[in-house]
């Protein structure tokens, strides 16, 4: 008896369709990194209110722009140490 062929992982992850990629903060529940404080996904749009940070390993995080300079500070700390970002507590 002949035994049926077995796909590789590669053959079978490219007959799967393509997992659609989240376009974040749309359908997130996010909070400002720095301050806590709920950030709506309409504050991502014009005019900007609040804005996504991408830290050197790809991560991103959410500010509001008041507190823009204490995000960059908060980011460049968990570049250059490794730890994780030291995030405020979140508040409505």
């Amino acid at each position: 008896m002949k035994r049926a062929k077995v796909l590789t992982k590669r053959e079978r992850k490219a007959l799967q369709p393509a997992r659609p990629q989240n376009t974040a903060p749309q359908s997130q529940h996010i909070h400002c990194i720095a301050c806590g404080r709920h950030l709506d996904p309409r504050e991502f749009n014009a005019p900007q209110t609040a804005k996504m940070i991408r830290c050197n390993h790809g991560s991103r995080f959410a500010a509001c722009t008041d507190c823009e300079t204490l995000a960059f500070a908060l980011i460049a700390e968990h570049d250059r140490t490794g730890n994780e970002v030291k995030m405020a507590n979140a508040w409505h």
